[in-house]
């Protein structure tokens, strides 16, 4: 896009206004510093945003003014990381949710938070939907800036102290998930497989059953990502994903995933038992309930791992 196309786009959300010599060298430094194709996104959303309209159907004078000094903020946060916008994101809802709010401390608890997630081996998309979904989850749970200031840090020491490559800060002796299966893995999911081994061995059975459908889930989210197929279980904004019943019933009959029948028939079975220590008020969790199906989940886990190119 040259500097005319680009001022000819500016002017076609903004007309009858036009730029003055000072709009056109503002204009001139934005397209020097961003790509045309950001440039573009970032009119359709200021326009979207910023501009109001008189009887006429025009845009007001003073939300053009509005709309043109925003232009080079929206291109800003839009050239940062997914990540980073994400941050930026969770710390909006924060000023709203509270009546008081450190977007200083938060952003560095929030920047110490996704660092350590990184350094634990996640990849981007999965620290982009823990954000989207379990900070701003715990947003709403906490009541103030303190108590959601501290249960970050409380996250933030937990993942520090994440299991070390052999295994010695959980216990587990491979009851459900051997660690043949799991050795290379990144240490996520390792810790996932841990926790379910540990969780069951100790009867624990209801944290056994929870972590066995997060496990799950997880693995099917990377499959689909590793398929190049993840947008079939985004929901209709793009940011997140669908419900876990929605990418079984995905994958049972994706032709790409091609998972094999057992897999297919029992992914539910899991779900199941995990919704039901996680949701039903007066079920408990027995062993029984889970003991019969170790093989089944097995084969499940193993399979599911190589489908998310996490092993060859």
């Amino acid at each position: 896009m040259s500097f005319e196309e680009f001022i000819e786009a500016i002017e076609a959300v903004i007309f009858p206004f036009t730029l003055n010599d000072s709009g056109r060298s503002t204009a001139a430094n934005l397209l020097h510093k961003y790509s045309a194709d950001l440039l573009k996104e970032c009119i359709e959303i200021g326009a979207k945003q910023y501009l109001s309209y008189d009887g006429d159907g025009n845009p007001t004078k003073q939300s053009v003014e509005m709309f043109f000094d925003k232009l080079g903020g929206i291109a800003y946060n839009k050239s940062r990381s997914p990540i980073r916008q994400e941050i930026q994101h969770v710390k909006a809802v924060g000023r709203k949710i509270y009546s008081y709010w450190n977007d200083t401390e938060s952003d560095n608890i929030l920047s110490d938070y996704t660092a350590a997630l990184s350094k634990a081996g996640w990849v981007e998309s999965q620290i982009l939907r823990d954000l989207q979904e379990e900070v701003l989850q715990l947003l709403n749970r906490c009541k103030n800036w303190t108590e959601w200031s501290g249960a970050m840090s409380g996250w933030i020491n937990d993942i520090q102290n994440w299991s070390t490559d052999d295994g010695e800060s959980i216990i587990q002796e491979g009851t459900i998930i051997s660690d043949t299966i799991t050795n290379g893995l990144p240490k996520p999911i390792r810790s996932l497989a841990w926790q379910v081994n540990a969780s069951f061995e100790n009867h624990l059975f209801d944290c056994c059953a929870i972590v066995m459908r997060r496990l799950m889930e997880v693995l099917l989210v990377l499959a689909f990502q590793n398929l190049n197929i993840e947008s079939e279980i985004m929901d209709n904004s793009g940011t997140h994903h669908i419900s876990l019943e929605k990418i079984i019933k995905n994958a049972t009959q994706n032709q790409t995933l091609s998972l094999s029948v057992n897999t297919r028939k029992d992914m539910d079975l899991f779900r199941d038992l995990g919704n039901y220590s996680a949701h039903k008020i007066w079920y408990n969790c027995t062993q029984q309930d889970i003991q019969p199906h170790i093989l089944k989940y097995r084969a499940l886990i193993e399979e599911l791992i190589y489908k998310a190119g996490l092993r060859k």
